[in-house]
This record gives structure tokens, sequence and C-alpha cells, in this order.
């Protein structure tokens, strides 16, 4: 396929407004100090070369894999020489699946350069959750790095900061909420301060009681506490401000910049009746004198919280149901709303012909009678003037032309089997279901759904975006690198799917992250290091 080369004005439409943040180059060196990337928008740009095509299967482009005890669902922070991930504790050999459950995680440094295992720090939590979750674990919040510091948050109930050689700084308990501790709630830094989602403390005076028993799915919205962004000096961890609007425990806050200061844009609604009402979005100042106030609220009984909502300094972009709504990042008034289901571009693969077909100005119906008009959890992502996702159903990639509302979706195969000397097997209509084992072959993986193809009802790993590149990884370890800015959105634009271990054997939750021209992504077996190909800068 083509590779072109990126222009300047590309490459400043990856991050738009997003510069006036700190730098992501410090010493000459590109970094991802946290899940959501050098700006908190999942998206960077870089003159570096750009690893587009790999395969762990066959170890094409891997340049080092560093096997791992346990499984985690962290994704992986990195500063220079340093990587930072979370697994769970390992269990006994001969742990049945049942007992695949526990409450201690453990933080890793890692060399960037060879995989080596630097140092490790325990991070225990009193509540037990079991071991790779299809939605969460404890080990799901991303590290953070300032590369003089290190954050790791055990979901359970305890966020810990250390130095970048591991001596502890500080610690601080938390309350965990007794259900749907979701994966979403990626931690943040900003201006010296630590985000993250959660509830009130016990102590607080304006913290809603807690009327739920845990385990007890029919229990009433109104009996929990609400959760919200939360925000603790970053090098005490000393209380410092709670949002005002409250934050669904399913949702993503987004960061961001408008007229040089922070925001946040969060959402409240979602499955199972989350209690944080009304439903909607929210922009919230994120520094300053401001900080967790509400800039404005947009209400909607529709809005589909359990995404990634985005933003620019201009626009605000999220999923309502089966609308990407428009709104004002200023003001929160609507702009427009794109029924991004109903009337698209649709490239599908022709099974008998073995070729794309198109149909044009066609409902999603033609891919798949029914479906849901929501994305897959966590997949949406703003590169420019296009939002991109994947859908629920029908295995297609969705783009959304931000400025005109017209929608292309590229549908494309579930799976590559691939094998040293053998020919690459495409799978459009099946996959090869993960065993769902850690690297010590011990099954942790307990939720039936485990088995699928990672698409729909799944908490996947956020896309990141690298200049015009978009990462989209599944459950079973494909990772679908497409062309966002490609002006026609075809077969074209699938620059290439790319495997993270055997099929059968591969399991992941997690985002990848970039820097120094490298990519880094990890599964429940290992973590690799995946070098530049023929890449473009």
């Amino acid at each position: 396929m083509d590779r072109h080369i990126l222009s300047a004005c590309a490459l400043l439409l990856v991050i738009g407004s997003s510069s006036i943040a700190q730098s992501p180059i410090q010493n000459g060196e590109e970094h991802w100090p946290m899940a959501s990337g050098p700006y908190g928008t999942w998206a960077t740009e870089t003159e570096e070369s750009i690893p587009l095509a790999w395969s762990v299967s066959t170890g094409n482009n891997v340049r080092w894999k560093t096997t791992l005890p346990e499984g985690g669902q962290s994704g992986i922070a990195v500063w220079g020489e340093r990587l930072f991930l979370t697994i769970n504790k390992p269990l006994p050999l001969g742990t049945s699946l049942a007992e695949a459950e526990g409450s201690d995680i453990i933080g890793y440094c890692i060399d960037s350069n060879t995989g080596e295992i630097l140092w490790t720090v325990e991070i225990p939590s009193p509540k037990t959750m079991p071991y790779s979750g299809l939605f969460s674990d404890n080990t799901s919040a991303t590290p953070i790095t300032d590369g003089k510091h290190v954050w790791f948050i055990n979901h359970g109930g305890l966020m810990i900061c250390c130095t970048v050689d591991g001596n502890e700084v500080w610690r601080k308990s938390f309350e965990s909420r007794t259900r749907h501790n979701a994966k979403q709630s990626e931690p943040m830094l900003v201006g010296g301060q630590l985000l993250f989602v959660m509830m009130r403390s016990p102590d607080d005076p304006l913290r809603r009681p807690m009327r739920a028993e845990a385990g007890i799915r029919n229990t009433p919205p109104e009996h929990w506490p609400w959760t919200f962004i939360r925000a603790f000096e970053a090098s005490t961890g000393k209380a410092l401000w709670i949002e005002s609007s409250g934050t669904s425990i399913h949702n993503t806050p987004r960061l961001g910049y408008v007229d040089d200061e922070a925001f946040l844009f969060h959402a409240r609604g979602g499955g199972h009746q989350p209690p944080e009402t009304p439903y909607g979005f929210s922009m919230t100042h994120a520094s300053g004198k401001n900080a967790g106030a509400e800039l404005w609220s947009h209400h909607s009984n529709k809005v589909v919280a359990y995404t990634v909502s985005h933003f620019d300094e201009e626009h605000a972009y999220g999923f309502d149901e089966g609308d990407v709504i428009k709104l004002d990042t200023r003001s929160g008034k609507v702009i427009d709303a794109y029924s991004v289901f109903e009337k698209a571009d649709i490239r599908v693969w022709n099974a008998s012909t073995k070729a794309y077909e198109l149909r044009e100005d066609a409902p999603f119906s033609t891919v798949i009678e029914k479906f849901k008009k929501e994305p897959t959890n966590q997949t949406p992502i703003l590169v420019g003037k296009y939002f991109l996702f994947l859908t629920h159903e029908g295995h297609c990639i969705g783009r959304v032309n931000t400025e005109t509302g017209k929608t292309d979706f590229l549908q494309v195969p579930m799976q590559v089997v691939r094998k040293l000397e053998q020919e690459d097997e495409t799978l459009w209509s099946r996959h090869i279901p993960s065993d769902g084992r850690n690297s010590r072959g011990i099954k942790t993986a307990n939720d039936k759904r485990s088995e699928r193809d990672g698409w729909g009802h799944v908490t996947v790993g956020s896309p990141i975006g690298v200049n015009e590149y978009v990462y989209f990884s599944t459950m079973i370890g494909m990772t679908y690198v497409v062309d966002s800015q490609q002006e026609v959105f075809n077969e074209a634009a699938l620059i290439a799917i790319n495997d993270l271990g055997p099929a059968g054997s591969t399991w992941s939750l997690s985002s990848p992250s970039f820097a120094d021209g490298k990519l880094f992504h990890r599964g429940l077996k290992h973590i690799v290091c995946i070098g530049p190909d023929d890449s473009k800068r």
C-alpha cells in the first residue's frame, strides 16, 4: 500500500490547540507519561519513524519481548528509558479459574531499550476482584510519570507515589466503588495535580449515603454515592478539589486546553442506571482558581457515557445514542448532531468475490440487521477533523467528518492468524477464542464473554493517534492501523492489521503507547517493544 509523506499541516491537525500543554519532548526525547499520552488527548505528533506493521506471533518488527508472571490491564507510561505498568499479584501454580482473584497488584519499572525489569513495588488494597475482568480489575489504572516520580493506583483502594528509582514518597487509601469499578476512569496529571474518578470520602458531609449491597445487580441507582473527578496534590497526596457535576464510573474524562487553560470534558449516563444525574456532558475547569467548577453542562437522556468524549478549542464531540453530537466548546451550545448509522458510505467485504463493495448513502442495517447505535466501549478518538470509532456490531471502523457530518464505515477482518513460514489466514466471519491464560498457563479470564472477538460489550483499551495514524486494539490481540486523514476512507486507509501474539492464546484490554519512534504494548503474558518499519516521518 502507498504511504504518503505527512505534510506539516497534517501534523498540526493531530493535536490541534493541545500543543500549549507541557511539551512531550524533554532533552531530545519524546514521552508518553500517562494513558492519554503527552497532552491528555490520546494523540501526539512526531518527526520520528512510526511503527506501522508488526507481528508478535512471528517476531516481525519486535525489538524485544519480556514475559510477565501475571496478567494486568493497565496501559504503559513511558519516560525516556523507563516504562511503568502494573500486573496482578501472581497466583500460585494450580490456581483454579474460580480462585483467580485477588486484591494486591504490583507496579513494574522496565528498561525501554532492553525490556529488563529494573524494580517492582507491591500495591495492596482491601478489595478483592477477579483477575482479567471483561471490564476492569484492580490493575486497570495506567501509571503516570513526570520523569522524576511515578504514581500507581490500585483500583481496589490505594494510590502511591514513588521516585522513578522505586523509593516510596507517599501512599493514600481511598474507598473503592463496590460495583462497576470500571476500567475507563484513567488517572491524569495536570498542573501538579493527580486527577482520578472516585466517590467522595466517607467523612465528606456532601457524600450521598451508601445503601447499596455488594453484588446485588438490581440495586436502585439512588442507593449509590456519586462518583466525581477528584484532584490530589501530586507531590503529597493531599486532597485539593472535587468537580461539581458528577462523572459516571463508565466514563473517561478527556483533558484538553482552551485559551491556554486546562479543561476536562466528561459525561454521565450509560448502562446499569448510573446514579449521577442529569445525564449528559460537562466541561469543567481543571486548574487555576476555578478548578473543579463547571463551565457548562449539556443534558440528555440518551448519552452514551462509556466512551471517551473528545474536544478541541472550538467543538466538543460525544456519542448521544445513534448520533455524534457537536457542541460549542466554550458555551455547550448544540451546533449539530450527526445521525451516523442512518446514512453512510459503507465498504463491506464480499466473501464470494473476495473484494470490497461500496454501499452509498446506506443505513448500517445493510451490514447487520440488528445492531446497537453506539461504539464498542472506549473506542472513539478525535484526530484532526475526523471522529473515529469501532462499531458495536459488524466489525467496522467508523469515521465521521465533524465539519460535514459525512460518515464512512470500513469493514475489517475479525482476526489475522499468523504462523512462522506460513501464509496469513484472514478470518472475516469467525475468530479463534483466546484461552485467557497467563504466561504460566493459569486461566484467569473467567467471564465467558472473554472468549468473544473483543468488539461490542467489552471495555477495550482506548485507541491512540500518532500523526495521521490511529491504532485500534481489540481483546484478542489485533491492532488495526488506519490512515485517519485519507480523503476516501476505503481499504487503502487500512494500513496494517497487527497481532500481539498467537491466535487463541492472546488477550489484552490495554492501550498501546508511543515514544521516540517505538511502540509499546502488552497483554496477559508479556510486554513488547515494537520497532520502526518503513514508516513515514
